[in-house]
Protein backbone atom coordinates (compact mmCIF):
# COMPACT_ATOMS: atom_id res chain seq x y z
CA UNK A 1 0.00 0.00 0.00
CA UNK A 2 1.32 2.96 -0.76
CA UNK A 3 1.98 5.39 2.04
CA UNK A 4 1.14 9.17 1.49
CA UNK A 5 2.16 12.66 3.22
CA UNK A 6 -0.43 16.03 2.02
CA UNK A 7 0.85 19.47 2.06
CA UNK A 8 -2.03 21.76 2.68
CA UNK A 9 -1.31 25.70 2.43
CA UNK A 10 -3.37 28.44 2.62
CA UNK A 11 -1.96 32.44 1.85
CA UNK A 12 -3.51 34.38 4.86
CA UNK A 13 -4.73 33.77 8.23
CA UNK A 14 -8.14 34.87 6.67
CA UNK A 15 -8.09 31.68 4.95
CA UNK A 16 -7.63 29.36 7.36
CA UNK A 17 -11.06 31.29 9.50
CA UNK A 18 -12.89 30.33 6.22
CA UNK A 19 -12.19 26.86 6.08
CA UNK A 20 -9.62 26.42 3.12
CA UNK A 21 -7.55 23.67 4.66
CA UNK A 22 -10.48 21.78 5.53
CA UNK A 23 -11.28 21.67 2.31
CA UNK A 24 -8.17 20.98 0.70
CA UNK A 25 -7.92 18.03 3.95
CA UNK A 26 -11.34 16.16 3.22
CA UNK A 27 -10.52 16.72 -0.44
CA UNK A 28 -7.11 14.52 -0.37
CA UNK A 29 -8.08 11.96 1.90
CA UNK A 30 -11.24 11.14 -0.34
CA UNK A 31 -8.72 11.31 -3.13
CA UNK A 32 -6.12 9.06 -1.24
CA UNK A 33 -9.06 6.75 -0.36
CA UNK A 34 -10.43 6.39 -3.46
CA UNK A 35 -6.80 5.51 -4.88
CA UNK A 36 -6.07 2.37 -2.06
CA UNK A 37 -3.75 4.35 -0.59
CA UNK A 38 -3.16 5.14 2.95
CA UNK A 39 -2.35 8.86 4.11
CA UNK A 40 0.67 8.77 6.68
CA UNK A 41 1.70 12.32 7.31
CA UNK A 42 -0.03 15.91 6.64
CA UNK A 43 1.41 19.19 7.15
CA UNK A 44 -0.16 22.34 7.30
CA UNK A 45 1.11 25.48 6.18
CA UNK A 46 -1.04 28.55 7.59
CA UNK A 47 -0.47 32.01 6.25
CA UNK A 48 2.56 31.19 4.26
CA UNK A 49 2.41 32.92 0.42
CA UNK A 50 3.92 30.56 -1.89
CA UNK A 51 5.19 33.35 -4.07
CA UNK A 52 7.01 35.57 -1.66
CA UNK A 53 8.50 32.69 0.65
CA UNK A 54 11.45 30.79 -1.07
CA UNK A 55 11.16 26.99 -0.71
CA UNK A 56 14.09 27.27 1.82
CA UNK A 57 12.52 29.06 4.30
CA UNK A 58 9.29 27.11 4.28
CA UNK A 59 9.67 24.43 7.23
CA UNK A 60 7.00 22.26 6.31
CA UNK A 61 8.46 21.39 2.84
CA UNK A 62 11.79 21.23 4.03
CA UNK A 63 10.76 18.31 6.41
CA UNK A 64 9.05 16.80 3.73
CA UNK A 65 12.00 16.22 1.28
CA UNK A 66 14.28 15.21 4.50
CA UNK A 67 11.62 12.42 4.42
CA UNK A 68 11.61 11.94 0.74
CA UNK A 69 15.42 11.39 1.17
CA UNK A 70 14.89 8.83 3.56
CA UNK A 71 12.00 7.45 1.49
CA UNK A 72 9.48 7.52 4.48
CA UNK A 73 6.54 7.89 1.82
CA UNK A 74 5.84 7.03 -2.03
CA UNK A 75 3.80 10.19 -2.75
CA UNK A 76 3.36 13.63 -2.04
CA UNK A 77 -0.29 14.95 -2.36
CA UNK A 78 -2.09 18.15 -2.57
CA UNK A 79 -5.27 19.68 -3.61
CA UNK A 80 -3.64 21.85 -6.49
CA UNK A 81 -0.11 22.17 -7.48
CA UNK A 82 0.13 25.95 -6.82
CA UNK A 83 -0.05 24.47 -3.07
CA UNK A 84 3.75 23.75 -3.60
CA UNK A 85 4.22 27.35 -4.46
CA UNK A 86 3.51 29.50 -7.14
CA UNK A 87 7.35 30.36 -8.10
CA UNK A 88 8.11 30.10 -11.45
CA UNK A 89 11.76 30.40 -10.82
CA UNK A 90 11.85 27.79 -8.54
CA UNK A 91 8.99 25.59 -8.07
CA UNK A 92 8.94 23.41 -11.32
CA UNK A 93 11.90 22.81 -9.74
CA UNK A 94 10.80 21.37 -6.49
CA UNK A 95 8.48 19.24 -8.12
CA UNK A 96 11.27 17.78 -10.56
CA UNK A 97 13.30 17.30 -7.31
CA UNK A 98 10.92 14.75 -5.99
CA UNK A 99 9.84 12.66 -8.89
CA UNK A 100 13.64 12.43 -8.92
CA UNK A 101 13.99 11.12 -6.05
CA UNK A 102 11.53 8.27 -6.57
CA UNK A 103 8.56 10.18 -4.71
CA UNK A 104 5.07 10.88 -6.97
CA UNK A 105 3.96 14.01 -6.97
CA UNK A 106 -0.19 14.41 -6.96
CA UNK A 107 -3.17 16.64 -7.31
CA UNK A 108 -6.60 15.95 -6.47
CA UNK A 109 -7.63 19.17 -9.35
CA UNK A 110 -4.57 18.11 -11.93
CA UNK A 111 -3.34 14.40 -11.67
CA UNK A 112 0.13 12.88 -11.50
CA UNK A 113 2.88 15.17 -12.60
CA UNK A 114 5.01 13.07 -14.92
CA UNK A 115 8.43 14.06 -16.59
CA UNK A 116 8.78 11.25 -19.72
CA UNK A 117 9.47 14.28 -22.09
CA UNK A 118 10.35 17.35 -22.87
CA UNK A 119 6.37 17.85 -23.14
CA UNK A 120 6.15 17.03 -19.49
CA UNK A 121 8.70 19.24 -18.14
CA UNK A 122 7.02 21.82 -20.61
CA UNK A 123 2.92 21.78 -19.37
CA UNK A 124 4.75 21.92 -16.01
CA UNK A 125 6.73 24.89 -16.21
CA UNK A 126 4.05 26.78 -17.64
CA UNK A 127 2.08 25.76 -14.65
CA UNK A 128 4.05 27.73 -11.85
CA UNK A 129 4.55 30.03 -14.70
CA UNK A 130 0.53 31.13 -14.82
CA UNK A 131 0.50 30.95 -10.97
CA UNK A 132 3.19 33.42 -10.46
CA UNK A 133 1.78 35.50 -12.83
CA UNK A 134 -1.65 34.88 -10.58
CA UNK A 135 0.13 36.08 -7.58
CA UNK A 136 1.65 39.01 -9.89
CA UNK A 137 -1.55 40.24 -10.29
CA UNK A 138 -2.78 40.16 -6.89
CA UNK A 139 -0.11 41.93 -5.87
CA UNK A 140 -0.95 44.69 -8.06
CA UNK A 141 -4.92 44.81 -7.61
CA UNK A 142 -3.63 45.01 -3.76
CA UNK A 143 -1.25 47.74 -4.73
CA UNK A 144 -4.40 49.30 -6.04
CA UNK A 145 -6.85 48.87 -3.68
CA UNK A 146 -4.39 49.91 -1.11
CA UNK A 147 -3.57 53.27 -3.00
CA UNK A 148 -7.17 53.69 -3.52
CA UNK A 149 -7.78 53.60 -0.05
CA UNK A 150 -4.82 56.15 0.87
CA UNK A 151 -6.24 58.38 -1.51
CA UNK A 152 -9.63 58.38 0.45
CA UNK A 153 -7.82 58.94 3.57
CA UNK A 154 -8.56 55.51 5.13
CA UNK A 155 -5.97 53.60 7.58
CA UNK A 156 -4.35 50.89 5.74
CA UNK A 157 -2.21 49.06 8.84
CA UNK A 158 1.49 49.33 9.50
CA UNK A 159 2.84 51.83 12.56
CA UNK A 160 0.84 54.45 13.61
CA UNK A 161 2.66 58.02 13.40
CA UNK A 162 3.86 59.53 16.52
CA UNK A 163 0.27 62.05 17.42
CA UNK A 164 -2.61 59.96 16.64
CA UNK A 165 -4.11 56.98 17.49
CA UNK A 166 -5.41 53.88 16.22
CA UNK A 167 -9.21 53.52 16.99
CA UNK A 168 -12.31 51.90 15.70
CA UNK A 169 -15.52 54.22 14.20
CA UNK A 170 -17.71 51.66 12.70
CA UNK A 171 -16.22 51.42 9.28
CA UNK A 172 -16.54 47.87 7.88
CA UNK A 173 -14.31 45.73 5.29
CA UNK A 174 -16.21 44.19 2.28
CA UNK A 175 -16.41 41.35 4.89
CA UNK A 176 -18.17 42.52 7.10
CA UNK A 177 -14.97 43.05 9.52
CA UNK A 178 -14.65 46.28 11.81
CA UNK A 179 -11.45 48.24 10.47
CA UNK A 180 -9.19 49.95 12.30
CA UNK A 181 -8.82 54.25 11.44
CA UNK A 182 -6.84 56.90 12.92
CA UNK A 183 -7.12 60.10 15.01
CA UNK A 184 -5.14 62.93 16.52
CA UNK A 185 -3.83 61.54 19.99
CA UNK A 186 -4.42 65.71 21.79
CA UNK A 187 -0.84 64.84 24.22
CA UNK A 188 0.95 63.53 21.11
CA UNK A 189 -0.24 66.52 19.05
CA UNK A 190 0.73 69.09 21.27
CA UNK A 191 4.32 67.45 21.48
CA UNK A 192 4.52 67.68 17.51
CA UNK A 193 3.26 71.48 17.52
CA UNK A 194 6.38 72.39 19.83
CA UNK A 195 8.74 70.57 18.02
CA UNK A 196 7.93 72.79 14.60
CA UNK A 197 7.87 75.75 16.74
CA UNK A 198 11.46 74.83 18.93
CA UNK A 199 12.95 74.10 15.34
CA UNK A 200 10.85 77.24 13.00
CA UNK A 201 10.52 79.94 15.72
CA UNK A 202 13.22 79.14 18.35
CA UNK A 203 15.70 78.36 15.75
CA UNK A 204 16.74 74.99 17.90
CA UNK A 205 18.10 72.46 16.52
CA UNK A 206 17.34 69.12 16.52
CA UNK A 207 19.74 67.85 19.36
CA UNK A 208 18.70 70.92 20.96
CA UNK A 209 15.34 69.77 21.20
CA UNK A 210 15.58 66.80 21.82
CA UNK A 211 17.54 67.80 25.01
CA UNK A 212 14.35 70.45 25.93
CA UNK A 213 12.07 67.85 26.02
CA UNK A 214 14.35 65.46 28.19
CA UNK A 215 14.96 68.36 30.50
CA UNK A 216 11.20 68.93 30.80
CA UNK A 217 10.39 65.23 31.27
CA UNK A 218 8.60 64.92 27.92
CA UNK A 219 9.15 61.59 27.08
CA UNK A 220 8.29 59.48 23.52
CA UNK A 221 5.88 57.04 22.85
CA UNK A 222 7.72 54.30 24.30
CA UNK A 223 8.26 56.01 27.32
CA UNK A 224 12.10 56.59 26.56
CA UNK A 225 14.18 60.37 26.03
CA UNK A 226 13.88 61.78 22.78
CA UNK A 227 17.00 61.92 20.31
CA UNK A 228 17.62 64.27 17.25
CA UNK A 229 16.56 61.44 14.86
CA UNK A 230 13.37 60.89 16.14
CA UNK A 231 13.14 64.53 16.10
CA UNK A 232 14.07 64.99 12.92
CA UNK A 233 11.70 62.32 11.45
CA UNK A 234 8.94 64.27 12.95
CA UNK A 235 10.10 67.02 11.31
CA UNK A 236 9.78 65.75 7.57
CA UNK A 237 6.85 63.53 7.88
CA UNK A 238 3.99 65.42 5.85
CA UNK A 239 1.64 63.34 7.84
CA UNK A 240 0.69 65.94 10.24
CA UNK A 241 -0.26 68.47 7.57
CA UNK A 242 -3.46 65.55 7.48
CA UNK A 243 -2.12 63.95 3.82
CA UNK A 244 -2.12 60.01 4.17
CA UNK A 245 0.83 58.57 1.92
CA UNK A 246 1.59 54.84 0.79
CA UNK A 247 4.66 54.87 -1.44
CA UNK A 248 4.11 57.90 -4.08
CA UNK A 249 0.06 58.17 -3.43
CA UNK A 250 -1.30 60.97 -1.29
CA UNK A 251 -4.67 61.90 -0.28
CA UNK A 252 -6.16 65.04 -0.29
CA UNK A 253 -6.09 67.16 3.38
CA UNK A 254 -7.78 65.39 5.81
CA UNK A 255 -8.83 68.37 7.83
CA UNK A 256 -9.34 65.88 10.86
CA UNK A 257 -5.90 65.08 10.95
CA UNK A 258 -4.45 68.02 10.73
CA UNK A 259 -2.19 68.73 13.62
CA UNK A 260 -0.01 71.70 11.83
CA UNK A 261 -0.48 73.78 8.67
CA UNK A 262 1.25 73.31 5.48
CA UNK A 263 2.92 76.28 5.57
CA UNK A 264 4.29 75.11 8.58
CA UNK A 265 5.37 71.97 7.24
CA UNK A 266 6.83 74.24 4.48
CA UNK A 267 9.07 76.23 6.36
CA UNK A 268 10.44 73.45 8.62
CA UNK A 269 11.76 71.50 5.12
CA UNK A 270 13.36 74.99 3.98
CA UNK A 271 15.29 75.41 7.18
CA UNK A 272 16.36 71.37 6.97
CA UNK A 273 17.50 71.79 3.87
CA UNK A 274 19.16 75.40 4.75
CA UNK A 275 20.98 73.12 7.67
CA UNK A 276 22.59 70.37 4.82
CA UNK A 277 23.86 73.09 3.56
CA UNK A 278 25.74 74.45 6.40
CA UNK A 279 29.70 73.65 6.53
CA UNK A 280 30.17 71.07 9.74
CA UNK A 281 32.67 71.04 12.07
CA UNK A 282 36.04 69.17 10.89
CA UNK A 283 38.97 67.76 11.77
CA UNK A 284 41.18 69.74 13.57
CA UNK A 285 44.56 70.85 11.32
CA UNK A 286 46.74 70.39 14.21
CA UNK A 287 45.28 66.56 15.07
CA UNK A 288 48.36 64.88 13.05
CA UNK A 289 50.89 66.43 15.52
CA UNK A 290 49.47 64.52 18.62
CA UNK A 291 48.40 61.71 19.75
CA UNK A 292 45.01 60.70 21.03
CA UNK A 293 43.00 63.92 19.06
CA UNK A 294 40.90 60.97 17.22
CA UNK A 295 39.78 59.39 20.86
CA UNK A 296 39.70 62.00 22.93
CA UNK A 297 36.60 62.84 25.09
CA UNK A 298 35.76 65.12 28.10
CA UNK A 299 35.30 62.90 31.13
CA UNK A 300 32.97 65.45 32.46
CA UNK A 301 30.11 66.27 29.52
CA UNK A 302 31.79 63.11 27.25
CA UNK A 303 31.92 65.18 24.32
CA UNK A 304 35.07 64.83 22.00
CA UNK A 305 37.44 67.31 22.64
CA UNK A 306 39.39 68.75 19.85
CA UNK A 307 42.87 70.35 19.71
CA UNK A 308 44.40 73.99 19.01
CA UNK A 309 47.71 75.73 18.94
CA UNK A 310 48.21 78.28 21.61
CA UNK A 311 50.75 80.79 21.77
CA UNK A 312 52.52 82.53 24.64
CA UNK A 313 55.28 85.66 25.14
CA UNK A 314 58.06 85.42 27.94
CA UNK A 315 60.22 88.10 28.92
CA UNK A 316 63.41 86.77 30.66
CA UNK A 317 64.74 88.92 33.19
CA UNK A 318 67.20 90.77 30.54
CA UNK A 319 63.90 92.18 28.93
CA UNK A 320 64.41 90.28 25.97
CA UNK A 321 60.71 88.75 24.70
CA UNK A 322 61.07 84.96 23.52
CA UNK A 323 57.43 83.51 21.70
CA UNK A 324 56.77 79.82 21.73
CA UNK A 325 53.67 77.53 20.84
CA UNK A 326 52.38 74.81 22.88
CA UNK A 327 49.58 71.85 21.49
CA UNK A 328 46.39 71.92 23.44
CA UNK A 329 43.38 69.35 23.95
CA UNK A 330 40.26 71.29 24.91
CA UNK A 331 36.69 70.82 25.22
CA UNK A 332 34.70 73.32 23.47
CA UNK A 333 31.01 72.31 24.74
CA UNK A 334 29.29 75.54 25.45
CA UNK A 335 25.69 74.40 24.87
CA UNK A 336 23.44 76.40 26.64
CA UNK A 337 21.51 73.15 27.23
CA UNK A 338 24.06 71.22 28.54
CA UNK A 339 26.73 73.41 29.10
CA UNK A 340 30.31 71.48 30.34
CA UNK A 341 31.83 73.01 34.06
CA UNK A 342 35.04 70.62 33.76
CA UNK A 343 38.76 71.32 32.87
CA UNK A 344 38.49 73.71 29.71
CA UNK A 345 42.30 72.61 28.40
CA UNK A 346 44.88 70.41 28.78
CA UNK A 347 48.91 70.38 27.52
CA UNK A 348 48.81 68.15 24.73
CA UNK A 349 52.63 67.77 25.79
CA UNK A 350 52.05 66.59 29.28
CA UNK A 351 48.91 63.94 27.91
CA UNK A 352 50.96 62.70 25.33
CA UNK A 353 54.39 61.95 27.09
CA UNK A 354 52.55 60.57 30.93
CA UNK A 355 49.85 58.58 28.78
CA UNK A 356 52.19 57.19 25.99
CA UNK A 357 54.58 55.90 29.02
CA UNK A 358 51.23 54.20 30.38
CA UNK A 359 50.48 52.25 27.70
CA UNK A 360 53.84 51.13 27.54
CA UNK A 361 53.79 49.83 30.87
CA UNK A 362 50.58 48.32 29.73
CA UNK A 363 51.76 46.55 27.04
CA UNK A 364 55.31 44.88 28.99
CA UNK A 365 52.68 44.38 32.68
CA UNK A 366 53.50 40.74 33.14
CA UNK A 367 50.46 40.94 34.81
CA UNK A 368 47.28 39.44 32.74
CA UNK A 369 44.42 40.65 34.63
CA UNK A 370 44.11 42.75 32.07
CA UNK A 371 43.78 39.91 29.59
CA UNK A 372 41.61 38.06 32.09
CA UNK A 373 39.27 40.47 31.98
CA UNK A 374 39.19 40.99 28.70
CA UNK A 375 38.18 37.16 28.13
CA UNK A 376 35.80 37.22 30.66
CA UNK A 377 33.99 40.14 28.51
CA UNK A 378 34.16 37.91 25.54
CA UNK A 379 32.36 34.94 27.26
CA UNK A 380 29.96 37.18 28.64
CA UNK A 381 29.35 38.31 24.66
CA UNK A 382 29.26 34.29 24.07
CA UNK A 383 26.80 33.57 26.97
CA UNK A 384 24.17 36.11 25.78
CA UNK A 385 24.60 34.67 22.76
CA UNK A 386 23.88 31.14 23.73
CA UNK A 387 20.71 32.57 25.65
CA UNK A 388 19.44 34.19 22.81
CA UNK A 389 19.68 31.03 20.97
CA UNK A 390 17.55 29.22 23.47
CA UNK A 391 14.98 31.93 23.70
CA UNK A 392 15.12 32.27 20.06
CA UNK A 393 14.20 28.43 20.12
CA UNK A 394 11.99 28.64 22.86
CA UNK A 395 9.90 31.40 21.03
CA UNK A 396 10.03 29.27 17.62
CA UNK A 397 8.45 26.35 19.96
CA UNK A 398 5.95 28.14 21.01
CA UNK A 399 4.80 29.87 17.44
CA UNK A 400 4.54 26.35 16.19
CA UNK A 401 2.29 25.33 18.79
CA UNK A 402 0.01 28.46 18.17
CA UNK A 403 -0.14 27.80 14.50
CA UNK A 404 -1.38 24.09 15.54
CA UNK A 405 -4.01 25.63 18.01
CA UNK A 406 -5.36 27.39 14.21
CA UNK A 407 -6.87 24.25 13.24
CA UNK A 408 -8.41 24.15 16.91
CA UNK A 409 -9.84 27.35 16.79
CA UNK A 410 -11.63 25.96 13.47
CA UNK A 411 -12.74 23.38 15.18
CA UNK A 412 -14.46 25.56 18.01
CA UNK A 413 -12.54 23.29 20.34
CA UNK A 414 -9.67 26.24 21.33
CA UNK A 415 -10.04 28.47 24.49
CA UNK A 416 -8.68 30.99 21.44
CA UNK A 417 -10.34 33.23 19.25
CA UNK A 418 -9.19 33.30 15.57
CA UNK A 419 -8.50 37.48 15.78
CA UNK A 420 -6.44 36.62 19.55
CA UNK A 421 -4.83 33.80 17.50
CA UNK A 422 -3.86 35.42 14.72
CA UNK A 423 -2.34 38.58 16.80
CA UNK A 424 -0.55 36.37 19.44
CA UNK A 425 1.10 34.34 16.21
CA UNK A 426 1.95 37.90 14.62
CA UNK A 427 3.21 39.24 17.78
CA UNK A 428 5.34 35.57 18.53
CA UNK A 429 6.77 35.57 14.32
CA UNK A 430 8.31 39.80 15.47
CA UNK A 431 9.43 38.27 18.54
CA UNK A 432 11.48 35.89 16.70
CA UNK A 433 12.54 38.72 14.44
CA UNK A 434 13.57 40.69 16.72
CA UNK A 435 15.41 38.04 18.91
CA UNK A 436 17.96 36.98 15.93
CA UNK A 437 18.13 40.79 14.96
CA UNK A 438 19.61 41.09 18.47
CA UNK A 439 21.94 37.59 18.14
CA UNK A 440 23.20 38.38 15.10
CA UNK A 441 24.54 41.76 16.56
CA UNK A 442 26.04 40.59 19.29
CA UNK A 443 28.16 37.80 16.86
CA UNK A 444 29.05 40.72 14.98
CA UNK A 445 30.49 42.18 18.89
CA UNK A 446 31.78 39.25 19.29
CA UNK A 447 33.69 38.70 16.32
CA UNK A 448 35.20 42.15 16.64
CA UNK A 449 35.98 41.95 20.09
CA UNK A 450 38.30 38.75 19.02
CA UNK A 451 39.70 40.91 15.89
CA UNK A 452 40.62 42.97 18.73
CA UNK A 453 42.42 40.84 21.06
CA UNK A 454 44.16 39.21 18.33
CA UNK A 455 45.33 42.41 17.90
CA UNK A 456 46.71 43.23 20.93
CA UNK A 457 48.33 40.01 21.52
CA UNK A 458 50.42 40.71 18.84
CA UNK A 459 51.22 43.94 19.57
CA UNK A 460 51.83 43.08 22.83
CA UNK A 461 54.27 40.08 21.68
CA UNK A 462 56.38 43.11 19.48
CA UNK A 463 56.91 45.34 22.88
CA UNK A 464 58.08 42.68 24.50
CA UNK A 465 60.26 41.53 21.60
CA UNK A 466 62.19 45.05 22.40
CA UNK A 467 62.00 45.42 26.19
CA UNK A 468 64.34 48.52 25.72
CA UNK A 469 61.62 50.66 23.47
CA UNK A 470 58.96 52.47 25.27
CA UNK A 471 55.84 53.53 23.03
CA UNK A 472 57.08 57.33 22.81
CA UNK A 473 60.66 55.98 21.21
CA UNK A 474 58.85 55.06 17.94
CA UNK A 475 57.80 57.53 15.45
CA UNK A 476 54.52 59.69 16.22
CA UNK A 477 53.39 58.25 12.73
CA UNK A 478 53.63 54.27 14.48
CA UNK A 479 52.82 55.53 18.08
CA UNK A 480 49.14 57.21 16.78
CA UNK A 481 48.58 53.33 14.66
CA UNK A 482 48.92 51.67 18.01
CA UNK A 483 46.78 53.78 19.51
CA UNK A 484 44.44 53.56 17.06
CA UNK A 485 44.32 49.51 16.67
CA UNK A 486 44.52 49.28 21.12
CA UNK A 487 42.61 52.67 21.99
CA UNK A 488 38.70 53.05 21.84
CA UNK A 489 38.73 56.32 23.64
CA UNK A 490 40.35 58.61 25.94
CA UNK A 491 38.44 60.39 28.95
CA UNK A 492 40.42 63.46 30.57
CA UNK A 493 38.62 65.21 33.87
CA UNK A 494 40.07 68.34 36.32
CA UNK A 495 43.79 67.80 37.17
CA UNK A 496 44.19 65.33 34.46
CA UNK A 497 42.24 62.90 35.49
CA UNK A 498 42.17 59.84 33.09
CA UNK A 499 40.47 56.90 31.72
CA UNK A 500 41.80 54.99 28.84
CA UNK A 501 38.84 52.49 27.68
CA UNK A 502 40.41 49.78 25.13
CA UNK A 503 38.70 48.51 21.76
CA UNK A 504 38.97 44.84 23.46
CA UNK A 505 37.63 45.30 26.50
CA UNK A 506 38.13 46.69 29.81
CA UNK A 507 39.75 50.03 30.46
CA UNK A 508 42.44 51.50 33.02
CA UNK A 509 42.23 54.83 34.76
CA UNK A 510 44.41 57.07 37.56
CA UNK A 511 45.66 60.41 37.24
CA UNK A 512 48.92 62.35 35.69
CA UNK A 513 50.86 63.73 38.51
CA UNK A 514 51.95 67.27 37.14
CA UNK A 515 54.84 68.39 38.91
Amino acid sequence: MKKVYCLYRVSTLGQVDKEDIPMQREACREFAKSKGWVVTEEFFEKGISGYKVSSENREALQIIKKAAIQKQFDILLVFMFDRLGRRDDETPFVVEWFVKNGIKVWSVAEGEQRFEDHVDKLINYIRFWQSSGESLKTSIRTKARMEQLVKEGLYIGGGCPYGYRICKLGRTNKHGFEVHDILIDSDEATVVRKIFDLYINDKMGTYRIAKHLDNNNILNRKGTSWNYTSILNVLKNEVYTGIRKFGEVKSDNIPHLKIIEKETFVLAQIQIEKNKQQPRRTRSKYAPFVLFADVLYCLVCRKKMTVTLNKKARKNKHGIKTTYERMKYICINKSDIERCYGQKNYSANIVDLHLSDVISSFLLSENTNHIESSIKGLNSVADQIKALKIEIDTEKQSLRDLKNEVIEVIRGTSAFGSVLISDLIQKSESRIIELENEASLLKGVEQKQRIQMNMFHEICNQFKADKNKKLNSYTLIEQQEVIRHLVSRVYLGSGYEYKIEWKFGGYIQGKIEIK
